[in-house]
């Protein structure tokens, strides 16, 4: 018997269950092959769930905004299911102003996708490369860039939240309290707003010139210190400069912030947990809603990442996202 070729015709028209054309017969995708009754002794079944939104897609370096030849860039997770759009999670890496690690923070950051969250951890110009608020422009600038192309990554431009860590807690607290002062936005996308719904703060400075005040491993009043390299100077010899990079300084009674959601470990020997006592107390000041949680016995973001936190963190999104 001669072998006959087949030839199999498959077409997806949009909105509609893919088919399959066999020897001039049409029919349905799931019905093209018969389902496998094959069983043993041992064999143990799991009923597949054809709700496919579990899974989430990483979507590397997408380029957001170019300074000169400078490319920033954005590290996505996106649901893999159907059900969006999605709220979004801007999150920025800690890292004392310098270069990130954008990838530091990507396992945890999964579990926020996988749980119906598109997450854009987010790149800027280190303070080797520019001065603040470069920083906090960039940020702003990712913000509007997501809105910008809300539908291409599923996204609920309403929803939107920002987190960080370290000195990414610094820029999502300057974030949340900065919207709508026009000096810290860049031309880009300037018909989005950078306005967030949401703040997550975990052990970020606030004022720079009392992180002396307490015990720390380094002298933040150090003209080498982090702080001093990102305003360009000695901090004590910048109090203009510094004012400016302070959170605290944007916030008053008559506007009405995002909520904040503030965590800090009391055994943080890098950034005294005075710092964050400083910035809630501000916002209680000034009748803002802000929740403010001390991590006993966890430091500078050791003993820190834990179920429990992260359990907060979901609980303070799904709530205000």
């Amino acid at each position: 018997m001669n072998r006959r070729k087949f030839v199999l015709a498959v077409t997806l028209i949009a909105g509609l269950a893919m088919s399959v054309s066999v020897f001039g017969l049409t029919v349905a995708a799931e019905d093209r092959f018969p389902v496998d009754q094959t069983s043993r002794i041992g064999m143990k079944t799991v009923f597949a769930d054809k709700d496919d939104s579990y899974r989430a897609t990483y979507i590397p370096d997408v380029v957001y905004k170019t300074v000169g030849d400078r490319e920033l860039r954005l590290q996505m997770l996106v649901p893999a299911g159907n059900n969006g759009p999605y709220p979004l999670i801007v999150y920025i890496q800690g890292s004392a102003w310098m270069a990130q690690n954008l990838y530091a923070a990507i396992p945890q950051l999964s579990d926020f996708a996988h749980r119906g969250y598109v997450v854009a951890s987010v790149e800027y110009r280190h303070s080797g490369e520019a001065l603040f608020p470069a920083q906090l422009e960039d940020v702003k600038s990712a913000i509007r860039f997501l809105r910008a192309n809300a539908e291409t990554y599923k996204i609920d431009p309403n929803r939107v939240g920002v987190w960080g860590d370290s000195s990414g807690g610094h820029l999502a607290a300057m974030v949340g309290t900065t919207q709508g002062v026009d000096r810290f936005t860049s031309s880009d996308n300037p018909d989005q707003s950078d306005a967030v719904q949401a703040v997550v703060d975990f052990y970020g400075p606030t004022d720079f010139l009392r992180m002396d005040d307490y015990p720390s491993i380094i002298v933040h009043n150090a003209p080498d210190s982090p702080e001093s390299r990102l305003v360009g100077g000695p901090i004590q010899e910048n109090p203009d400069k510094v004012r400016e990079a302070n959170p605290i300084t944007y916030i008053t009674r008559d506007k009405v912030l995002p909520p904040f959601l503030i965590m800090h470990g009391d055994a943080d020997m890098l950034v005294p947990f005075n710092q964050s006592v400083l910035l809630y107390d501000a916002l209680k000041r000034a009748n803002q809603d802000v929740t403010f949680y001390k991590v006993k016995g966890g430091g500078h973001g050791v003993n820190f990442w834990t179920e429990d936190v992260l359990d907060i963190v979901k609980d303070f999104f799904d709530a205000y996202l």
